[in-house]
């Protein structure tokens, strides 16, 4: 008894109608996973769920589509059914990786300085760094101006009064958070100004301003992009904290953003600049701490006008008083 190569035993149907539906499955799967890896890439639609907050975690994305791709492509059944989901998958971890290899070559830029550095720290502690670490931290960066969103008044002026014991004045503003679970936002500005020093002290929406001259200096925190109905107030908030940026001449402005290169109002940024993209660190991740920095989300963000500041350094530190932060730390000098 012969049998007919064109039937499936198994299947009990054509061989080749099998085939054919596999292939199909296998080019509409590939084509739903390619739309959603470009859209991740470019990224388009980064202003909305879920693109917004998978597109905060291009490592994760990256390796996920690099091991589906390890996968298909390595066991022989799966490639044969599967062939071009694998080489869409691997495709697409590649662009993840390009583009986090683009922001991540560090690099330092030339010109010249016109007065001394200016040290920008900031950092989400989360109201659970206590002062005594806090002014630990600023004293061992230097820092001249400390962002601390997520910190109480009570722990601001704590720091503070621990600086000034040790000759570290520094002027506390604090602005109330809009969320009654959620502190405020700090900012510490050393009152030992040097010529390069702003002497302008300002804070988001709801906050206060103190001062005429100089710069800018701006502390924020906006709304986390976690729910769809905050979505909107979260667009609202970075798009606030980056037209504080592009709008002040001069100005410095740094805080959790809860967002990253990728979102809409840090890809419109006129004449200021990412201090981290300014020297090629804008992949390293501030959030979660406990994930390497490779890993995790770079949503804190020192942003400043490049026509008055040169970005000298940029570093992630590391984790520091159980805060889900990381803190960040920018060295500028003026033009």
């Amino acid at each position: 008894m012969s049998v007919d190569p064109s039937r499936d035993v198994d299947a009990g149907v054509p061989g080749g109608r099998v085939r054919r539906a596999v292939r199909v499955a296998d080019a509409v799967l590939a084509g739903a996973v390619g739309a959603a890896l470009l859209a991740l890439t470019v990224p388009l639609f980064a202003g909305s769920a879920p693109v917004a907050q998978l597109v905060s975690f291009r490592a994760v994305v990256g390796l996920a589509a690099l091991t589906g791709a390890a996968l298909v492509l390595a066991v022989p059944w799966l490639r044969r059914r599967a062939l071009a989901l694998g080489l869409v998958l691997l495709v697409g971890g590649l662009a993840q990786a390009g583009v986090l290899a683009a922001r991540g070559v560090p690099h330092q830029p030339g010109g010249s300085a016109a007065g001394g550095p200016l040290v920008v720290l900031s950092f989400n502690t989360a109201d659970v760094v206590d002062a005594a670490t806090l002014a630990r931290l600023v004293e061992t960066e230097r820092a001249d101006v400390a962002a601390l969103p997520e910190t109480s008044r009570a722990t601001a002026e704590r720091t503070a009064a621990l600086l000034a014991a040790d000759g570290l004045p520094m002027a506390v503003e604090v602005a109330p958070s809009a969320h009654p679970w959620i502190q405020g936002t700090a900012l510490l500005v050393s009152t030992d100004s040097s010529p390069g020093t702003p002497t302008m002290l300002a804070l988001p929406v709801g906050g206060v301003r103190v001062g005429a001259a100089g710069g800018v200096v701006v502390a924020g925190h906006t709304t986390a992009p976690v729910a769809s109905g905050r979505m909107a107030a979260w667009r609202t908030d970075t798009a606030t904290l980056a037209d504080a940026c592009t709008d002040e001449p001069g100005a410095v402005v740094a805080g959790d953003f809860n967002a990253t290169l990728d979102h809409p109002a840090l890809r419109r940024l006129g004449p200021c600049v990412d201090a981290a993209a300014a020297v090629g660190r804008a992949s390293l991740g501030t959030w979660p701490a406990n994930a390497p920095t490779w890993l995790s989300a770079p949503i804190d963000h020192v942003l400043v006008d490049a026509r008055t500041w040169r970005v000298a350094s940029f570093a992630v530190l590391a984790p520091t008083g159980g805060s889900d932060h990381r803190p960040v730390v920018a060295h500028l000098v003026r033009r």
